[in-house]
């Protein structure tokens, strides 16, 4: 942000960052308080899309996660990937299904569903790369 990038959070968590971000850092100045300049947050509440013309990057709301309020998570529409964080977390390779599925889990397939997202592949930040159908393996739905 000192060098001028917006940071890209849900409409939820804009106003905290905000006021975070307004708050001189006096004590032992950093990068954003030597730099002078004011920072620059912008929300998603629903879906916002980025494009440098050349690449897609849709940033979606999770709807109804027990995990966070303003969840946020990334499809690339061309490379079918998502990228997520903490709403699914894959297990070692060839992990049984948990008996009850978990609802981080439930939720965000229900979210993939609700918007009909293309994925192949999910990036959870939390883990390794894995195919879609392991999340749907995950919860014991079959794709």
């Amino acid at each position: 942000m000192a060098e001028g990038a917006t940071l890209v959070t849900s409409e939820l968590s804009r106003p905290f960052f905000e006021a975070t971000m307004a708050n001189p850092n006096s004590i032992k100045p950093d990068a954003m308080q030597t730099s002078g300049k004011k920072a620059t947050v912008t929300g998603v509440s629903g879906k916002r899309t980025f494009t440098d013309g050349a690449r897609v990057v849709d940033v979606y709301y999770i709807e109804g996660s027990v995990h966070a309020n303003g969840f946020l998570m990334v499809h690339l529409p061309k490379e079918k990937l998502l990228i997520e964080a903490d709403a699914y977390t894959p297990g070692a390779p060839n992990t049984p299904a948990p008996a009850v599925p978990p609802a981080l889990h439930v939720n965000l397939v229900q979210n993939i569903e609700r918007l009909k997202l293309s994925v192949d592949q999910i990036l959870p930040l939390h883990g390794r790369v894995v195919p879609i159908s392991e999340l749907y393996t995950a919860i014991g739905k079959k794709m």
